[in-house]
């Protein structure tokens, strides 16, 4: 357990993607007011200016709206039948991008057919573009992949995703080598906490305040308290009273971030009925030069292209730089070679 833990400190994930909550909240509450700043000056500036500016989304509307389309990616991943880990990747991804980017900046409705499409490639998972493109209504294979790069610089290229999943299979292993319990009591906890991992870890911040590790054991806690205390008291035997306890206190936090978001609200019709004022309120005061993603990289990839010219290399270039000498010196190399061509023996040592 030490050594995984140890190993997982060396992961980008934790060395980028772990804060505090405190310090979680600071980065979304500055995404959002530069989101603010730029979009004002973007709307006042356009022709003709809008006015008045619109009511922009709070931190707190965004967190709301980031769990409601973290939840839509999950559900267009069960239908792309897309594997179990990849579909965590993707939804991990999605998070991650939105920390240091607005939702009214870039749109969420593209990014998370990005974020799918390009963890699948993150996890080895081959899919052709055209064919993922075509399980979305009036979607090309271009507007999938427009904000790949966006999306890679969002995430700081840290594109390694550790889940809690190996780690449920460890304990389910552990577990039925103490033969404490029944086998049928462990496969209903196994089932159980599978189906919180694939769901309310990813639509939360677990993955940004906890380990693996931790993440598995609130998890397996929410299917059955009972093995889950007999896992850790006997992974901990032996180690101070005092670290048991923390690790419990640790396990019990994560626990209730997990509850609030339970497996039955991927498809709860009233959750998704109560973000249509939110979604509404996002239409008005998005980014108007990022709407269209297809449009921005053409943009960019033509401005990239406008490279200044080089001069033209040749003698005026030396002659610049060095003067008119080393043109002169050359010139009379050139000559002298010419004239000892006819030598057989080259031209004189002195």
């Amino acid at each position: 357990m030490a050594t995984e833990d140890a190993r997982y400190r060396q992961s980008s994930q934790f060395r980028l993607w772990s804060f505090a909550p405190s310090h979680l909240a600071s980065l979304r509450s500055e995404s959002n007011m530069l989101a603010k700043t730029a979009i004002s000056a973007r709307l006042q500036s356009s022709n003709p200016p809008v006015c008045p500016i619109p009511d922009f989304l709070t931190p707190a509307e965004e967190a709301s709206l980031l769990t409601y389309y973290t939840n839509e990616l999950l559900r267009a991943a069960e239908f792309c039948e897309l594997p179990t880990e990849i579909r965590a990747t993707s939804a991990i991804f999605l998070r991650r991008f939105y920390v240091t980017n607005s939702i009214m900046t870039y749109p969420p409705t593209e990014l998370l057919k990005t974020c799918l499409f390009f963890g699948s490639k993150a996890d080895g998972f081959y899919i052709r573009l055209n064919k993922f493109a075509e399980k979305f209504p009036n979607t090309t294979g271009e507007e999938v992949i427009a904000a790949e790069y966006i999306l890679c610089q969002g995430i700081r290229f840290a594109f390694d995703v550790r889940h809690p999943f190996r780690a449920l299979e460890g304990a389910i292993m552990e577990l039925r080598r103490l033969e404490s319990f029944e086998n049928d009591r462990i496969d209903r906890a196994h089932g159980n906490a599978r189906n919180i991992l694939k769901y309310s870890p990813l639509v939360t911040d677990a993955y940004f305040h906890y380990t693996p590790s931790q993440i598995m054991f609130a998890a397996l806690s929410l299917a059955d308290e009972d093995l889950a205390e007999r896992l850790i008291k006997n992974a901990f035997s032996g180690a101070p009273w005092e670290v048991e306890k923390k690790v419990v206190e640790v396990v019990q936090s994560c626990r209730e971030m997990l509850q609030c978001e339970p497996p039955e609200k991927m498809n709860d019709q009233e959750v998704r009925k109560a973000m249509k004022p939110l979604i509404k309120k996002l239409k008005k005061c998005r980014d108007p030069d990022r709407v269209d993603l297809v449009a921005l990289q053409k943009a960019r990839k033509e401005q990239a292209g406008q490279k200044p010219k080089k001069p033209k290399s040749g003698l005026q270039d030396d002659e610049a730089v060095f003067g008119g000498a080393l043109v002169d010196e050359r010139e009379a190399k050139r000559r002298k070679m010419a004239e000892a061509a006819n030598d057989p023996f080259g031209p004189a040592l002195g």
